[in-house]
């Protein structure tokens, strides 16, 4: 009886795992080694996608309607019944190391790059984290975000579903990156802007060029923008942008290091990127206080402190008599 040695073996399940462990860490120092064992046997490369497949569904369901990550059950995969190692937590942590190691895998072995799954990356209330793709990008994930990404041979798509992230592309000329938020497109080889879709959509380039392909308006074309270093382009989510290039401020791009220096900005402004990361609320009481204008460097990321600047500011008392909420009002 001959072997057939294309088959996928028990050894081949165990060695699946231990490249998925290791790629969880160190994706760039075993790219090349895990691109060896796949091509010594293209059967693995099934191993993998059907894996990654698995991850994915945990990680998305999770990470769609904000739910912690699923508890273990009593019936699991087998890749987790033979890695007792892993706990109820690790599933979006193996979610993400899964994804890049899919990324590295397609890198290496183009004939991989058909039926690519998108794979989705989701922030909490209050958490900011920075993603490293398998092209050297990076993406900064600012509270509250979900993205989803799929890399080919031929582009680079993200997928902005809600939130704010920074894109620190690589770059490459033969593959462009995509961005698409809110209707409209953004298309850059090597650069550095943010993408916002909260209430409204913006982009604003912080170095580079990016090219930005606004949404149709009925029988209108669709327009594209070319934008300079310090520009924004803003709009209303699902409606004609108004205004469409506006100079950025100087806080505009430091909200990935969390401390913001607010020059003459609206006072409400700073509340609503305030209450944007923490599950305490500060309530400004009467509301038109929010149309005066603070001059402070404040972090942005820490509710009290951004309450106590303004509450200095205005020389406003701080009820915090009620669970959940910060009333600045003025001193009785």
């Amino acid at each position: 009886m001959t072997e057939d040695h294309g088959a996928i073996t028990a050894q081949d399940r165990r060695a699946a795992q231990k490249w998925v462990l290791r790629m969880l860490d160190e994706p760039e120092l075993h790219a090349q080694s895990l691109a060896d064992w796949i091509s010594e046997k293209p059967a693995r490369r099934q191993l993998y996608l059907d894996l990654m497949n698995d991850v994915q569904a945990a990680g998305h369901a999770g990470g769609v309607l904000d739910l912690p990550p699923p508890r273990l059950q009593a019936q699991k995969p087998w890749w987790i019944k033979s890695v007792p190692i892993l706990a109820a937590a690790s599933i979006l942590g193996l979610l993400i190391g899964a994804s890049i190691l899919f990324q590295t895998m397609r890198t290496q072995t183009p004939q991989m790059a058909g039926g690519v799954t998108p794979a989705p990356f989701v922030t909490r209330v209050g958490e900011v984290r920075t993603v490293k793709l398998a092209d050297g990008s990076q993406l900064v994930l600012d509270t509250d975000t979900a993205i989803s990404v799929a890399m080919t041979p031929d582009r680079r798509d993200i997928v902005l579903k809600r939130g704010r992230a920074r894109f620190i592309v690589a770059h490459d000329a033969e593959r462009p990156f995509f961005v698409k938020a809110g209707g409209m497109e953004v298309r850059a080889t090597g650069t550095v802007f943010d993408v916002l879709l909260r209430n409204n959509v913006a982009v604003h380039l912080i170095e580079g060029g990016v090219e930005v392909g606004l949404p149709h308006q009925g029988a209108k074309p669709a327009r594209k923008i070319l934008l300079r270093p310090g520009q924004i382009l803003a709009f209303s989510h699902g409606h004609e942008p108004q205004t469409l290039v506006i100079p950025a401020r100087r806080s505009d791009e430091q909200w990935v290091n969390g401390v913001k220096s607010f020059d003459n900005v609206p006072i409400r402004e700073v509340i609503a990127e305030a209450n944007s990361y923490s599950d305490t609320r500060i309530e400004l009481m009467p509301a038109s206080l929010g149309d005066r204008e603070i001059f402070a460097d404040i972090h942005i990321r820490d509710i009290e402190r951004v309450a106590e600047a303004i509450s200095g500011f205005l020389d406003l008392d701080i009820d915090r008599t009620e669970k959940g909420r910060l009333i600045l009002s003025p001193r009785k």
